[in-house]
């Protein structure tokens, strides 16, 4: 069966790409992105040692220092042909973006993609959630006691449920016997390869933190299609975990898909209901969400990607609370080994978001489609 991955929300996956203000310009709401070496390039030969222009490449000054490609263009410091080498745009949903870095999202000669490695890591989470929740507390308990021993410090829990270590403590985790190699999903290009920019913030309970400025695929896009490649071969399914490769059928991917979005939904609601701020449109997000979960269905589950989708839903956590809650506030410092712990609040009491506190947009949302080849 083929499928195709819509985006419900702005979406970034960060490529490690960090787009300096020299290579940008804003334009009518559109920021025009360069590719550093043709900017260059582009430097006039009798300005190559220009003190402004040498100070733009080898510091990082306070973002009002910085100037965008425009600026060098109007001193006469770079060619102005270049304005017609950009080799991507995407629209400005900042309020002041001019000086800032951009955190650019994953792109391919095609334009924007989702990595098949984090389609991949949705899955193989959501089957461990799914593990997990047919397990007893006890199961996390010994886990939790294990990684937290002198043998165990350098695991985490997904290392104890696919290498069996509950019942060999002398297992140690060998790519080779990981079951999930199995399991492929390539690279997806996006449809309609548009982009936009946001400023991120993050949304601690009490007061709001500047975050990054990011570049995210459009909340609507499309990928192409794609399938999810099950290669395990029968004969040597026994010599791995068997209560892993069980799930590695099409039907019950997608089952494991629509569990773990449904309650990863279900958490985030109950935190927004929980911790409203006078200046944060929290009535906007709850129903945002709410949308989302009345979309989610086994037959087209919903998956959160890339950047802010917080740690539960990059993790097991979420099954340790659901198995026992009190247990899972006791012991989130043990499991997650977070560096800041403030025991007022449930681990993690922050959420990223993008656009304004007053109509808050949240990161990550898509949906697996059906369709035909």
């Amino acid at each position: 069966m083929a499928y195709i991955l819509k985006t419900l929300s702005p979406v970034h996956i960060h490529s490690g790409e960090v787009l300096k203000s020299i290579n940008y310009i804003v334009k009518d709401y559109k920021v025009l992105i360069f590719d550093e070496m043709d900017v260059i390039k582009s430097v006039k030969e009798e300005e190559l040692l220009s003190d402004e222009l040498l100070r733009t490449f080898g510091s990082d000054r306070r973002k009002e220092y910085n100037k965008t490609l425009d600026y060098y263009i109007d001193k006469g410091i770079i060619d102005s042909s270049i304005i017609k080498e950009y080799k991507a745009e995407a629209t400005n949903k900042t309020e002041d973006l001019s000086g800032q870095d951009i955190y650019r999202t994953m792109t391919n000669i095609y334009g924007s993609y989702i990595p098949g490695s984090t389609l991949k890591g949705v899955v193989r989470t959501a089957i461990l959630y799914d593990y997990l929740l047919n397990k007893d507390i006890d199961y996390i308990k010994k886990a939790v006691d294990f990684l937290n021993s002198r043998d165990g410090r350098s695991y985490t829990i997904d290392d104890y449920i696919i290498y069996g270590m509950a019942t060999n403590r002398q297992t140690k985790p060998n790519i080779q016997e990981d079951p999930f190699k199995f399991l492929g999903i390539k690279d997806v290009n996006m449809v309609e390869k548009e982009f936009e920019i946001y400023e991120e913030q993050i949304y601690n309970i009490k007061n709001f933190i500047p975050g990054n400025v990011i570049e995210t695929i459009k909340e609507g896009d499309h990928s192409e299609s794609f399938e999810f490649e099950i290669r395990l071969n029968k004969s040597l399914a026994n010599m791995y975990n068997g209560e892993i490769t069980r799930y590695f059928k099409e039907e019950e991917l997608l089952r494991v898909l629509y569990q773990y979005s449904k309650d990863i939904i279900d958490d985030e609601i109950e935190y927004y209901n929980m911790h409203k701020h006078p200046l944060f449109n929290t009535k906007e997000i709850i129903e945002k969400l709410e949308q989302i979960q009345s979309q989610n269905s086994v037959n087209s589950p919903v998956l959160r990607i890339g950047k802010g989708k917080g740690y539960k839903s990059n993790t097991v956590a979420l099954a340790i609370k659901k198995l026992d809650r009190k247990y899972y506030l006791k012991e989130i410092k043990n499991i997650a080994r977070p560096s800041k712990y403030n025991k007022n609040y449930e681990y993690p009491k922050t959420r990223k978001f993008v656009g304004s506190s007053i109509s808050p947009k949240l990161l990550g949302f898509t949906i697996l489609e059906k369709v035909d080849r």
